[in-house]
């Protein structure tokens, strides 16, 4: 069944018009028309099943039938701090990582960084990422959006990890001592993954890293892209410790 996404508040019983956007997507893509049925997620984690009572122009008024627990949510909870990158390979890491259920993104200026974003384009940006999780959400059947966050710097990024104790704290590093068959039981913890640039960590953020409670972890014997080794890692974490089987 389709899902779209609808930034509003939903009730059993109510009549609503659905999102432009979604509604564009709904009229001009998958071709919907009176009295269709499909799923609408406002990110509360419960699935709405509507249905099209009229359609107005480029508008839709559906009525909200039911409502159902949304169960894709993955038990263990992750925050990926993903150094920038470029646009596409930026927007690929945040699609896929939300399809492998992280819930919150942490972009972050490190060392090597190739990308600077100013103010203005930071927040062009953030309202980009959020939509390219918003629709990674539509397709992989989540009905939580992770939380796509400012980007701020690698040492700002430490210090707000370190506020959460109750955290297992991981670094990717190709010359990193612990192996994932090292890592310690999760006991009702959550993760923080760290990723390095297309040019990879200098040593001494590594270090820096290590000092705040990182653990430096080797992923095999082959060096990853930045966009090969979130997707990597986490889908690795989802088997180990979450849903994935």
């Amino acid at each position: 069944m389709n899902r779209f996404y609808h930034s509003e508040r939903l009730e059993i019983n109510q009549n609503i018009y659905l999102d432009d956007s979604s509604a564009r997507h709904a009229l001009q893509v998958m071709r919907v028309k009176t009295n269709d049925r499909f799923i609408v997620f406002n990110g509360d984690g419960f699935d709405y099943l509507v249905e099209v009572i009229e359609i107005e122009k480029r508008k839709l008024k559906l009525h909200v039938l039911s409502r159902s627990i949304n169960a894709t949510e993955s038990p263990v909870k992750v925050t990926l701090v993903q150094s920038l990158s470029s646009n596409e390979k930026m927007d690929w890491i945040i699609q896929k990582a939300t399809e492998l259920g992280v819930n919150h993104i942490l972009p972050i200026y490190s060392t090597r960084s190739i990308i600077k974003l100013d103010t203005a384009r930071a927040e062009k940006k953030l309202m980009h990422w959020q939509q390219v999780a918003v629709s990674a959400c539509e397709q992989s059947g989540r009905a939580k959006i992770p939380e796509i966050h400012q980007p701020i710097s690698l040492i700002k990024a430490l210090q707000l990890s370190m506020l959460n104790k109750n955290t297992l704290k991981i670094i990717l590093a190709p010359n990193g001592s612990a192996s994932f068959e090292s890592l310690p039981p999760l006991n009702h913890q959550d993760i923080v993954l760290l990723i390095g640039p297309e040019g990879g960590f200098s040593e001494e953020e590594i270090t820096l890293a290590r000092n705040h409670l990182y653990i430096a972890l080797k992923l095999g014997p082959r060096v990853l892209r930045t966009e090969t080794a979130p997707l990597s890692i986490l889908s690795i974490i989802q088997y180990r410790y979450g849903d994935l089987s």
